[in-house]
């Protein structure tokens, strides 16, 4: 070790507390850099883990394939894994409810299919022999046929044809939804013995024609094969899955590669990255702010001794080596308490959420949040906190060398006179005296020193606000994404044919079950309105001229619009009608049909969400339109002036005219409504539709007959703060009473997925504020360090104030009016910066969601707040320190 590295480590001792000021701001931004980068990496492992548990661990799928093709990919050296799943053919269920699943889709699999792709067992075993058979859970509440444990089942197995004009044509199994008309040939007979039920496989497409069912793999010939692979280099499986798939077709689990940073679609990396690289370069800014303000108080304050050392010999080199040293002593102290911090708090931290994260997704409940610690993020995170460290080192240090050292020794770039005169304010010697003017006019002489720690403040304000504000518009973009409904339960029920029950005993039924509170029921449907175009918006009218400009009738001078119906109970209409003091014998008239509006719709518009309304302000009447049925056809679309159905059995084309296909009913469009709806009325977001609210009687006018799209289920919002014991016996409710009266049920936990987005805010909550409590930290400490070594500093300068007669009220008035000044030049310039960078972060987020500015007006009160506390409280600690000092020694010690 040579003299200079000596000298440096005896000045950190010397100066102890701006060493352990530094050592902890070094420490702070460390474990914050640390933080971010494991953060990163632990929930990009937690969704890879998470998406593994919900759809297995395939990258690629081969679907419906031959022999061959399997065997030709196989032999890829990139092929990592593979297992291959028999496709035996299709069996037919007479008992089915389900009209477009009528099959049994019988796979033969071996040990390590569900290494691949989950299968999860409800009950039961896996098969071990090609007798044995798993069936899915999802035949029993979908098709409505019911197998136990131990049953026998006898297949007819065959593969799947449907008749074309010119002879039959096979389909590809898997392939295609189910049309009527096909029927299955090359039949074998197979019998089964039921060893299990599972749930419904992730590998069964959602538009297959029937239910899978898993046997082992014996002697029987496949009709075709399914491959699940991993690959060697997955981000080229869509590839090498185009280059063997002769027959069939493949896809890839973008999900998992988009997960493993694999996927074509880099959109969710660049997201996640960009992310981090915002919140370390917030850090990098505090940090640097915080160790640049050391460096260049200590080099200010041993500016004479490197003076003096280069009128000796020392060379710029040397006192540049001597400032890098001092950086890599501090490194080797704050950089292992940081790492140690950030991976202890962020570790238990996630501890701590992991129970919220199994809320937001089903998957999650069976997956673990836990902290990844790779050595690459370490690394990282070392990385940049050294490169911090010499950047805030050298930026002071390079302007020390190049002072000469005449000018050093006699610290003569220290005070530099202005050529106007040093003068302060009449105002400021009436409020502060002779010792507020003297603070004012050294301030002046000398405003390189102050300058930094105004510097400190500015940086310090800027971080605090800009991090609240960051907070405040990760909520708004996370709550911004939907609108929730104001009840627990959603259920739909289909009416008994038989007439046995009405919809009013059936709610009541619902409202004697012990956990739930109170239930509503409405009946929903989608339609059509025309409006005269006068009362359409301008902003829609462009939009529509743009994306459906079919829509408007030039010649009638009218705009048909969507339209969500809602017909809601008498008795809860009513009451909503009385809440809002309207007109309740208006809009209950069902004879003059006036209807309550809901209005506006969100849609995205290029790379923006755009919130705008389709009606103008004001009541007006318009006509419902309502497409009558067709024997043989059912309704699809309105094009133009043509309504076109298609045909039942061949999917063949009819357009009719408006005048043929539709009944008018004439509509009042009333109040538009702001306010919420009345419980259980759906009014999506999304939805680019009018929402209007009649009374549910409406539902028994004529005009509603013979509609092409009937509304056969009645839906029920019910209220039940134990909605989990509510969901499981409602469900009991609909298997054992509901289905003795023909009537069926559907059950939806609302208030489940309310929880899951609560979970979600609450974790943003953690990981912003403990985001700004570090940041805060870092700023507070980077103000204390800066402001005590200033005040330590002028040890000698107040020690000759003292002996020329300056009393202690002097004193503390001259140090009240250095903070006032310390803390509103600090405020002037922050300030207005946040309010900048808030701005940058409305316009990143108003990118992507239509929202509100927030002005930060919370983050700039508590900084403003704040500023003063800390700069007052750090002074009330340094002129304790100094009130010590012996004058005399003071006066003798140019070094301190």
């Amino acid at each position: 070790m040579n003299i200079f590295s000596r000298f440096t480590l005896r000045t950190l001792q010397k100066n102890k507390m701006r060493t352990l000021v530094t050592i902890i701001g070094i420490a702070l931004s460390v474990a914050m850099f640390t933080s971010v980068t494991s953060i990163i990496v632990s929930f990009q492992q937690y969704l890879m883990n998470m998406e593994i548990v919900r759809d297995g661990t395939w990258e690629g799928r081969m679907i419906a394939t031959n022999e061959q093709c399997i065997q030709d990919i196989s032999k890829d050296k990139r092929v990592k894994g593979m297992t291959v799943m028999e496709n035996l053919g299709f069996a037919k269920l007479g008992d089915i409810q389900n009209e477009d699943k009528p099959y049994l889709m019988v796979k033969a699999i071996d040990d390590s299919f569900t290494d691949y792709s989950p299968i999860n067992l409800i009950e039961g075993r896996m098969p071990k022999n090609s007798s044995e058979i798993v069936l899915s859970k999802h035949l029993e509440y979908n098709g409505g046929v019911k197998f136990d444990v131990g049953d026998t089942l006898k297949l007819q197995v065959g593969t799947r044809y449907y008749a074309e004009k010119k002879g039959d044509k096979q389909l590809p199994v898997e392939m295609e939804p189910f049309q009527a008309g096909e029927t299955l040939k090359e039949k074998s007979e197979k019998t089964y013995t039921v060893v299990g039920i599972c749930d419904r496989p992730v590998s069964e497409d959602y538009s297959a024609a029937g239910y899978s069912a898993f046997t082992k793999k014996g002697e029987e010939k496949a009709r075709s094969y399914d491959a699940f692979l991993t690959f060697t280099q997955p981000k080229k499986s869509y590839d090498i899955l185009e280059k063997y798939t002769k027959t069939g077709a493949y896809t890839t689990h973008q999900d998992l590669l988009r997960f493993m940073g694999n996927s074509t679609n880099d959109r969710y990396n660049r997201v996640l990255y960009s992310m981090g690289a915002i919140l370390i370069g917030i850090i990098m800014i505090g940090a640097i702010s915080l160790i640049y303000s050391a460096f260049s108080i200590s080099l200010s304050e041993r500016t004479k001794q490197m003076g003096l050392l280069k009128s000796i010999g020392a060379t710029k080199k040397q006192i540049r080596h001597s400032v890098i040293f001092e950086a890599c002593v501090l490194c080797a102290a704050g950089i292992p308490l940081g790492l140690a911090a950030g991976l202890g708090g962020i570790g238990i931290t996630l501890h701590a959420i992991s129970g919220l994260m199994g809320k937001l997704w089903s998957a999650g409940e069976k997956t673990k949040l836990y902290l990844v610690v790779t050595w690459q993020a370490v690394l990282i995170a070392v990385i940049v906190s050294f490169i911090t460290v010499l950047i805030s080192a050298m930026i002071p240090a390079s302007k020390a060398v190049r002072i000469p050292a005449i000018q050093a020794i006699r610290q003569s770039d220290e005070i530099k006179l202005r050529g106007e005169k040093v003068r302060t304010s009449r105002l400021t010697y009436k409020l502060f005296g002779f010792s507020g003017m003297l603070a004012g006019k050294n301030f002046k002489r000398n405003r390189k020193k102050y300058r930094t720690t105004v510097f400190s403040l500015f940086i310090s304000i800027v971080l605090f606000v800009s991090a609240t504000s960051f907070s405040a518009y990760m909520k708004v973009s996370t709550s911004g994404l939907g609108r929730e409904e104001d009840y627990d339960i959603s259920c739909e029920v289909t009416e008994p044919k038989d007439g046995s029950k009405t919809v009013s005993e059936i709610e009541k039924e619902i409202e004697q079950i012990g956990s739930v509170d109170s239930a509503t029921y409405r009946k929903e449907g989608c339609g059509e309105i025309e409006v005269p175009e006068e009362q359409i918006s301008k902003e829609y009218l462009d939009y529509l001229e743009e994306t459906d400009p079919e829509r408007i009738n030039e010649s009638k001078k009218t705009v048909v619009i969507a339209v969500q119906l809602e017909l809601l109970q008498e008795e809860a209409y009513q009451t909503y009608l009385q809440e809002k003091k309207m007109d309740v014998s208006k809009y209950m008239d069902t004879k003059s049909w006036n209807a309550l509006v809901w209005d506006g719709f969100s849609v995205y518009c290029g790379k923006k969400i755009k919130t705008m309304n389709i009606l103008k302000a004001g009541e007006t009447d318009a006509q419902l339109l309502i497409p009558k049925a067709m024997k043989g056809y059912y309704y699809s679309m309105h094009e133009g002036s043509d309504y076109v159905y298609l045909s039942d059995e061949d999917n063949g084309e009819k357009r009719i005219s408006a005048a043929e296909a539709v009944k008018k009913h004439p509509i009042h469009l009333g109040k538009r409504m702001t306010a919420a709806p009345p419980e259980g009325v759906a009014n999506s977001q999304w939805n680019e539709a009018v929402t209007i609210v009649l009374p549910y009687r409406a539902a028994d006018d004529k005009v509603f007959d013979n509609m092409a799209n009937p509304m056969p289920y009645t839906s029920f919002a019910l209220m039940a703060e134990q909605h989990e014991k509510a969901c499981t016996e409602l469900s009991d409710y609909f298997e054992n009473q509901l289905k003795d009266s023909s009537a069926s049920g559907s059950i939806m936990d609302l208030a489940a997925n309310r929880d899951s987005n609560q979970a979600l805010i609450l974790i943003i909550d953690v990981f912003s504020y403990g985001f700004i409590i570090l940041i805060s930290l870092i700023s507070v400490a980077n103000v204390f360090n800066t402001i005590s070594t200033n005040i330590l500093l002028r040890r000698q300068e107040f020690a000759m104030l003292k002996s020329v007669g300056m009393t202690q009220k002097g004193f503390r008035r001259m140090m009240n009016y250095e903070c006032m000044l310390y803390g509103f030049k600090g405020l002037l310039y922050g300030l207005p910066v946040a309010g900048g960078l808030s701005c940058l972060m409305y316009k990143s987020v108003a990118g992507g969601l239509e929202v509100k500015y927030i002005f930060p007006w919370q983050g700039m009160a508590i900084s403003v707040v704040s500023v003063f506390i800390v700069v007052f409280t750090t002074m009330i600690y340094a002129m304790s320190k100094i009130r010590k000092d012996n004058t005399m020694e003071a006066l003798r010690n140019e070094n301190l």
